[in-house]
């Protein structure tokens, strides 16, 4: 059954655009209680969005309407939130944000008692909920109070998966972002004794992704070349990814993350085994075949990762996005744990962090482009015209491997190609978008 309200990754939208609108998350609030029996306690954060406080109110009126009376803990990251949820043993924790998207946007994320995300069928469960409720009448708005998160426990959650690191003494380019770890990340790198230099740690409710974070590898890139930083961390906006550059300035992404790790820590895939998405790179996957490392790939979206790897029994998976996703984590991206992982491999092996993004493999010519369509993307995937145009490209150029997508959080046609032959992949690209574009009008 297709869902109508939860994407790939919680429900997600333009601010004051159905349905991220008060009504709307009233009316989860209480879906989400009639969900599940018993439910009584229940956790809320959020990023550093401006409109996350229009929906933190609309949920506790919601909520105060079925006598439940939820904990606020304000400006936290998605993996502190679903850490702290498993921890005090909440029924659901729910992360207000909309990760790398633009402050216009915004959603949330819905974990369960054991810090992991709701599936396929609990999602469905509440949206039929949902539409099933009349309109709700709110009698007496309640005002917000925040609770103070004691933020050594999730620290040392963290650190207790690296006992050998002691001090980082390194100097760390940190790009917040402008978003959840903006107070947070610079302390707990300082504590370690690195220097850091900060970049996107000054929100203001509207500059969340704005030129900086995740979604900017380029700029990680300059900053970190330009402070002779050893190391550059850029996060998105809720932290549950991270990108990495080195001190060269290279781009480590996801791939090269779960190779590094793959490598240099023995045991982190259970069978010898790894979880990714059709995004991964080319040479990634030859990488991982020459080490006798068996991949796995999945659709496009943490949710598949995350669902083959526990099928299979996996304990390592992510996308290049920078999305790493550990089995023991509670399944859920953190971009400081992974960040860790690759600091504890730099210290042990004595490398720089060149030597990851330039010894592990050679990425092949790799691109994709975002098309914001006229029409309904799917109206553009499934015209017969366009559909029988690619296939035909695609005997003419063999060689390419590509993927074709509708965006699982905003309304994008996305288009991936990539191949040995850059030329060749440069020619496809350009072939499907001109056709594309050409017939959206």
């Amino acid at each position: 059954m297709k869902k109508k309200y939860f994407g790939t990754d919680g429900i997600r939208g333009a601010v004051n655009k159905f349905p991220i609108i008060e009504t709307f998350f009233q009316k989860f609030a209480v879906a989400l209680i009639k969900s599940k029996k018993n439910t009584k306690n229940i956790l809320i954060g959020k990023d550093t969005r401006e409109s996350g406080i229009m929906i933190e109110k609309s949920l506790l009126n919601g909520f105060n309407s079925q006598n439940i009376f939820p904990d606020f803990f304000g400006e936290v990251s998605t993996p502190m939130l679903s850490f702290y949820t498993k921890h005090f043993n909440y029924d659901f924790g729910i992360m207000i944000s909309a990760s790398h998207n633009p402050y216009k946007d915004n959603g949330i994320k819905v974990f369960k008692k054991n810090g992991q995300k709701l599936n396929d069928l609990e999602e469905i469960k509440i949206e039929k909920i949902i539409d099933s409720l009349n309109p709700l009448k709110i009698k007496k708005k309640k005002n917000l109070i925040y609770k103070k998160p004691n933020f050594d426990l999730y620290k040392n959650f963290i650190l207790k998966k690296f006992p050998n690191i002691t001090k980082i003494n390194i100097k760390i380019l940190l790009d917040c972002a402008n978003g959840s770890l903006h107070s947070f990340a610079p302390g707990f790198f300082k504590d370690f004794g690195a220097k850091v230099i900060k970049y996107g740690c000054k929100p203001n409710g509207i500059n969340i992704n704005k030129n900086c974070g995740a979604m900017f590898p380029n700029k990680l890139s300059e900053l970190t070349v330009k402070n002779k930083a050893d190391l550059g961390l850029s996060f998105d906006g809720d932290a549950d990814r991270v990108i990495v550059s080195d001190e060269k300035g290279n781009i480590i992404d996801g791939d090269i993350i779960l190779a590094a790790i793959s490598k240099f820590y023995t045991g982190k895939g259970k069978k010898n085994s790894i979880v990714s998405t059709k995004m991964s790179n080319l040479s990634f996957r030859e990488f991982l075949k020459k080490n006798n490392i068996k991949l796995y790939l999945t659709d496009v979206g943490d949710r598949y990762v995350i669902k083959k790897m526990k099928s299979s029994k996996i304990d390592l998976g992510g996308e290049p996005s920078g999305h790493i996703i550990f089995s023991e984590n509670g399944y859920c991206g953190d971009g400081i744990l992974t960040s860790l992982y690759l600091i504890d491999i730099i210290l042990k092996k004595k490398f720089k962090f060149s030597y990851l993004s330039e010894n592990l493999f050679s990425k092949n010519f790799q691109k994709l482009v975002n098309l914001k369509l006229k029409n309904q993307v799917e109206d553009i995937m499934s015209n017969s015209f366009i559909k029988t145009k690619i296939e035909t490209l695609s005997k003419v150029f063999p060689d390419i491997d590509y993927l074709i997508r509708k965006s699982g959080t905003e309304n994008l046609l996305r288009i991936m190609v990539q191949s040995k032959n850059k030329n060749n992949a440069q020619k496809f690209l350009k072939d499907i978008t001109k056709l594309v574009l050409e017939k959206d009008g």
